[in-house]
C-alpha cells in the first residue's frame, strides 16, 4: 500500500467512524488493494454495515480511476454467521466492477447474475445510492477524485426484470407492498 492509499483510507474511514462508530473487523483482499470493514449496528439497528475502502484506488483497463466504494447492509446475524462468504462476495463484486464492467457503477445499475452469491441469497445485484444513511456518506472528495458510495442490494432475477422493464419506482412499490426489507437477504422475492 502506498501513501495515497493510506490518505484515502484515513479520510474515508474517519467518515465511516463518525457515522457508525468503530469497526470491529477488517479483511484485506489478496488480489486487489481493497479492505472490507464491518461496522456492527447499535442494538436498535439490528443491522451490520460492511464497506470497502480501496476500490476507488483501482484502475480500469483504460487506466481511468474507479470512483466507487461499496456498502452492504445486512441483518447482524447474517454478517456474523457468513462473514467469509460476505467478504468473498464483495471482493467478487469489486473485481467485476474493475475487470468486467470496466466503468463506475451508477445508481440503479444491475448485475444480472452473480455466481458467487452466498447460498440462499438472491443472485442479482442492484447498485443504488445508500438510502437511509447520512448524506455525508454519499460522496467523498479526496483531492481531485470524487468517490461515490454505492449500496449493494442483492435482488432476485424477477426483481431485476421488473427494474429493467418498469424502472426503480415499480421495484420500490413492489418492495413496499410486500413489506419486505432490502436488508434481509433471506427474504422471499417481492414478486
Amino acid at each position: 500500500m502506498n501513501l495515497e492509499f493510506d490518505i484515502k483510507r484515513s479520510i474515508i474511514l474517519a467518515e465511516y467512524i463518525k457515522c457508525w462508530g468503530v469497526p470491529d473487523t477488517r479483511k484485506v483482499c489478496d488480489s486487489m488493494p481493497i479492505e472490507l470493514y464491518i461496522f456492527p449496528g447499535e442494538d436498535m439497528d439490528q443491522v451490520t454495515r460492511v464497506v470497502t475502502i480501496g476500490l476507488s484506488s483501482c484502475k480500469f483497463s483504460n487506466d481511468k480511476a474507479c470512483n466507487n466504494e461499496l456498502l452492504m447492509v445486512l441483518p447482524f446475524d447474517v454478517a456474523e454467521d457468513q462473514w467469509d462468504s460476505v467478504c468473498n462476495y464483495l471482493f467478487d463484486i469489486s473485481s467485476y466492477i474493475v475487470n468486467d464492467l470496466g466503468r463506475n457503477v451508477q445508481s440503479e445499475d444491475i448485475k444480472a447474475e452473480s455466481a458467487n452469491a452466498p447460498e440462499g441469497w438472491p443472485r442479482a445485484v442492484l447498485f443504488d445510492e445508500p438510502r437511509g444513511e447520512p448524506n455525508e456518506l454519499n460522496q467523498f472528495y479526496i483531492g481531485m477524485q470524487h468517490i461515490t458510495l454505492s449500496w449493494v442490494v442483492p435482488i432476485f432475477s424477477t426483481e431485476c426484470d421488473l427494474i429493467r422493464s418498469h424502472g426503480i419506482d415499480a421495484f420500490d412499490s413492489a418492495i413496499e407492498s410486500a413489506e419486505a426489507s432490502l436488508v434481509e437477504v433471506r427474504r422471499e422475492s417481492s414478486l
